[in-house]
This record gives C-alpha cells, sequence and structure tokens, in this order.
C-alpha cells in the first residue's frame, strides 16, 4: 500500500463537510501531499516501528485525522485508535478544544489540529504541537520509503488494513464511499483505507444533520457503500 495511484487521481478524492457549511475538496495529489506532510512532522519525532500515534477521535473523523492516520502507517508507524491511551509510550493527536482530555495527559506530545476548513494555525500554548501551523513547513514529497508496514490498532484489535481481499479488484476508479458522522468499525477499516488510496471518492462528514447527508449523498453519484451510523 502506498500513494501511487492516489497521487495520479485527478479531481476530487477525499471531500468533507463541517458544520455550519464548512466545506473542503482535495484531490488525490493533494491528498498526497498532506499525507507526505505529516510524515515530515511525524518523521521529527522518531516516526518508525517504536512510534505509536493514539488518536481518540472524540468528534467522529476528520480529514486532518485521516491523512495523519495514513501518514504514520504508510511511514511504517503504529496508530491506535480507541477511548482509552495506549499503556507504553505514546504521542496523540486530537482536535482544539480536546488538548486537556485525560485521554492524553500521559502523552509524550500532544498534536492538536483545528478543524474549520481554513483555518492556518490552532490557537494552543507552546504545550502543545499546532497542527495546521506546523505541517505546513513539511514538504509535498517525502524521501522516506513509504511500504505500508505500519500497524492499525482499533479498542485493543490489530487490523489486518492492508489485506487485499478487502476490496473488489477493478481498472475503474471504485464508485464514491460515505463515512457519515461517525467511524469506521474496526472491520470497516481495510475496505475504507484501500478505497481511498486506491483512488475512490470518500465523503466525510462531521457534525452534519442527517438531512443534509442525504443531499450530500445525492451529490456524489453512485454510492459503493457506506460506512458509519447511517445508511442510504
Amino acid at each position: 500500500m502506498d500513494l501511487s495511484v492516489i497521487a495520479h487521481t485527478g479531481g476530487p478524492v477525499l471531500i468533507w463537510r463541517g458544520p455550519d457549511f464548512d466545506r473542503l475538496d482535495l484531490t488525490g495529489p493533494v491528498v498526497s501531499n498532506w499525507v507526505n506532510k505529516g510524515v515530515g512532522l511525524f518523521g521529527d519525532y522518531d516516526l518508525g516501528p517504536d512510534f505509536t500515534l493514539f488518536v481518540p477521535l472524540p468528534e467522529g473523523l476528520h480529514w486532518r485525522e485521516l491523512v495523519a492516520i495514513l501518514s504514520v502507517l504508510l511511514a511504517g508507524g503504529r496508530v491506535v485508535i480507541a477511548a482509552e491511551p495506549p499503556q507504553e509510550d505514546f504521542m496523540a493527536l486530537v482536535p482544539f478544544g480536546h488538548e486537556d482530555d485525560e485521554s492524553v495527559a500521559d502523552a509524550d506530545e500532544v498534536f492538536v489540529f483545528n478543524p474549520p476548513a481554513l483555518a492556518l494555525s490552532t490557537p494552543v500554548d507552546s504545550d502543545f504541537i499546532d497542527v495546521n501551523s506546523a505541517i505546513r513547513a513539511y514538504p509535498d514529497v517525502t524521501s522516506r520509503r513509504l511500504d505500508g508496514s505500519g500497524v492499525l490498532e482499533i479498542d485493543g484489535q490489530v487490523i489486518d488494513w492492508t489485506n487485499s481481499g478487502a476490496t473488489a479488484g477493478t481498472r475503474t476508479r471504485p464508485q464514491g464511499l460515505l463515512v457519515a458522522n461517525s467511524t469506521p468499525l474496526p472491520g470497516e477499516w481495510p475496505c475504507f483505507l484501500q478505497h481511498l488510496l486506491g483512488g475512490g471518492e470518500v465523503l466525510l462528514t462531521t457534525q452534519v444533520d442527517d438531512a443534509r447527508i442525504t443531499d450530500l449523498a445525492d451529490g456524489l453519484g453512485v454510492v459503493r457503500g457506506t460506512l458509519g451510523t447511517w445508511t442510504k
């Protein structure tokens, strides 16, 4: 698993819709650039087999959390998605407003992102890392080999996220995939990540009401499948 397909996929790939009609459409190359920037950012904190990023997802999956997760997994680190932190040393990634949550109190470093689409910085003090500002300093490409050797652990379960049988093989671009106001279940992550890395459209929503989700799904075209609590 790598960025070779998505980096050459034109048109919107990762489509994010947030509260108050906040919106962002990312093409394949732009998603690839953000993942590479994340590799650079976490690389300064020894990203590798001994690096653990704890992502509690307190508000559901945000596009910034998704690209951070891909950065760590593709570069050989470990991602833990759970309500409770891991017992060993870890870094944490949370949205602004959750940096003082008890679950991340023992983190070696806490990366904090500002959720609005156009936010260029996060108003946190020097005890925390402002992701929105810091990540923009890194290049859109990386010299590191991204071999998809990372470990994904969800609620104590190690997920075989690179399992090639998770998605049906096809030479055409996969149809849309909706992840609405939720986080994929453990067994859905392989399909989800491979769909995105394979150039398929993903519509990701955060704090959006059901009526608007219906309208958004109609605009996505043919929906290949849905992940989360909402179904079409």
